[in-house]
């Protein structure tokens, strides 16, 4: 993205803080439309199920807009809501064990001509690093969550996270060698 449409973006997005500030429907409507899939990302990631995730960012955008006033905008409105969606999400985690969600299978990425054995061997394998994520301290869990599942920029988790990027990529490089330990054999680590 070059200066100037980081500048139009940036100036939109303040528009459309005022236009929300202000209390304007369709605002909250152009906010919904832009984020809810990011929203629901983070939320389904950290809950590991659809019911308890879509709780999560129905919760996320009712607090979105009640706090709208309070948001003074020194991170992105993207940012500002998957804080709110990673700390709604950490609220609702006592309520199930995320675990529960593992089972699930995402049925519409896999491909009906695959074996069954093959097949059975992916999800198998997606179980573990789900499970293996989950197992991380927290601050390592989310760091992953959010940088490598939902994409985000090191700055980008470190504002969600109220830490520096320094930090970020410390939790990073350890959650890493956590889950290198936790999913590679130890013959096959001592090959690296």
């Amino acid at each position: 993205m070059n200066a100037a449409s980081q500048r139009d973006g940036a100036a939109e997005e303040r528009a459309l803080l005022e236009r929300l500030r202000r209390g304007e429907s369709e605002a909250f409507d152009e906010v919904l439309r832009r984020h809810r899939q990011t929203v629901y990302a983070v939320a389904w990631r950290v809950l590991g199920n659809h019911g308890d995730a879509d709780e999560a960012a129905q919760l996320t955008f009712v607090k979105a807009w009640k706090a709208i006033g309070g948001f003074r905008g020194d991170a992105s409105l993207r940012t500002w809501l998957v804080r709110i969606a990673l700390n709604v999400s950490r609220s609702l985690i006592g309520r199930r064990r995320p675990e529960d969600g593992l089972d699930e299978v995402e049925r519409t990425s896999e491909d009906d001509t695959e074996g069954a054995d093959a097949l059975l061997d992916r999800i198998e394998a997606r179980s573990e690093v789900r499970k293996a994520v989950l197992s991380l301290p927290p601050r390592q869990r989310e760091v992953v969550l959010l940088k490598v599942f939902s994409e985000m920029t090191y700055g980008e988790v470190a504002g969600v996270m109220e830490l520096s990027e320094g930090a970020v990529k410390a939790h990073l490089h350890q959650a890493v060698s956590n889950l290198r330990r936790r999913l590679i054999p130890a013959e096959a680590q001592e090959a690296l």
